[in-house]
């Protein structure tokens, strides 16, 4: 048993290193799906009963209940690779989730802990030379997955022209750096009496300069609730320093093009130097303003609250492309309807790829967790949420470590990855255990 549980330790953290090599792709296979396939292993190996527990397929069977039933009423029977690929990601979440509160249930697993520390020292190190490597034109690893952007095959940035850099490490964008290795950071934070001191400085200032803005609010809260129960119990917590530090790194910007004016890509968008400081402070109010992007998102999560109805687990994106395009989508069809050279042609009602065509071919993402589950599940999902809310919360013990278990969670629904993912379940499972159930790991 032992050697099995060494085994499975391994696994998962060579998982998790695939799975943050987010910028890199293997034969078109990015590297992320190897890992989140290989974290489902490594459940399956530990327990393949969990395959056949009944309640499993009940609790996706009726999440999903909603969904098939609006398709059945609306004459749908259109399943193709993206549902299954979804479809699937729901199964691994739970399959994961439920090995991963019962395999960490084990207070032993203080080897994998060891690994997991060593692991995000990697990542921030890595991440560290990546930083220093595109300010000063080091090489670097060639970046062959395409980036998250509208179009789909846009290159990843990894230049911000007239901005501060940013941390980016072997992500596609900052805020998926800090989609993965803030978590993972997390519990060690909160699981791990003992903390290594290198690990906790590279990693917080990784973090802290993704200068991300849910970085920005996520830390405040911790330092918030750090703060209250200091008040409360008189007991300084050991992760308010490293809070801390990762506040005051997400502050400063560095520009590329004030630290070295002559980097390739400062020649090549003719960016001129400022000549200033390169440490700034003065960005924090973009923080408390909601950008373009997210405003949109907010507007449509808004617009859709009064249906609950589920619009199925691949069509939310679809929609949020037509609710964002709607307008557009009128205005070019009565301006193409309208020329002389088109009035005596009876044309379908649909757009002529004038305008804003990358919001009618290409669907822009939700990039919420929380919004995308609710309107892909509908109802379901809100109440099943809400159950196990109230669930933790009346059986729990109510101190700070609830509360930071239910940040982590909230974190998560706060992410731009918009998938349950086998990454997700690992995370929540094993801090569960690590700060509800406090299988504190004693190193």
């Amino acid at each position: 048993m032992a050697a099995k549980n060494q085994f499975i330790n391994y696994l998962i953290v060579i998982c998790l290193f695939f799975y943050g090599l987010d910028a890199y792709s293997f034969f078109n296979i990015p590297f992320s799906w190897i890992g989140l396939s290989g974290i489902l292993l490594a459940a399956i190996i530990s327990d393949y009963k969990i395959l056949l527990n009944s309640k499993l397929y009940l609790v996706i069977l009726i999440l999903l209940i909603p969904t098939l039933l609006s398709s059945v009423l609306a004459i749908s029977t259109k399943i193709d690779l993206n549902f299954i690929l979804r479809l699937f990601n729901i199964l691994s979440f739970f399959v994961v989730l439920i090995f991963s509160l019962k395999y960490f249930d084990n207070i032993q697993n203080i080897k994998f802990f060891n690994l997991l520390q060593k692991l995000i020292l990697v990542f921030s190190i890595f991440a560290i030379y990546s930083y220093i490597a595109q300010i000063y034109d080091f090489p670097e690893l060639i970046r062959n997955r395409s980036n998250t952007g509208l179009l789909g095959d846009s290159s990843q940035t990894t230049f911000w022209k007239n901005e501060p850099h940013r941390m980016i490490g072997s992500f596609r964008e900052p805020v998926l750096l800090a989609s993965t290795l803030l978590p993972l950071y997390y519990l060690y934070l909160f699981s791990s009496r003992k903390l290594h001191l290198i690990t906790v400085i590279t990693s917080s200032i990784v973090i802290g300069l993704t200068r991300s803005d849910l970085v920005r609010i996520y830390f405040f809260i911790t330092l918030l609730i750090l703060l209250f129960f200091y008040i409360k119990t008189k007991e300084l917590n050991k992760a308010i320093f490293p809070v801390c530090l990762v506040l005051l790194f997400s502050l400063i910007g560095i520009r590329e093009c004030d630290l070295n004016p002559n980097s390739s890509d400062c020649v090549t968008s003719d960016t001129i130097s400022t000549k200033v400081e390169t440490l700034v402070f003065n960005d924090l109010e973009k923080t408390l303003k909601i950008g373009d992007d997210r405003n949109s998102v907010l507007d449509y999560a808004i617009d859709s609250s009064t249906n609950l109805s589920p619009k199925g687990i691949t069509e939310v994106n679809a929609d949020f492309g037509s609710y964002l395009s709607k307008n557009t989508s009128n205005e070019m069809y009565l301006t193409n309807r309208t020329l002389p050279e088109f009035l005596l042609t009876r044309y379908a009602t649909k757009n002529f790829g004038t305008g804003n065509y990358s919001l009618l071919q290409y669907y822009p993402n939700v990039q919420n967790l929380f919004i995308s589950a609710t309107l892909s599940l509908g109802v379901a999902f809100v109440a099943f949420m809400f159950i196990v809310i109230i669930h933790l919360f009346t059986s729990a013990k109510k101190n700070m470590s609830l509360f930071l278990f239910f940040l982590l969670c909230l974190f998560f629904l706060m992410t731009p990855v918009e998938e349950f993912n086998t990454f997700t379940a690992l995370v929540l499972g094993v801090g569960f255990n690590m700060m509800v159930s406090k299988k504190e790991i004693r190193q």
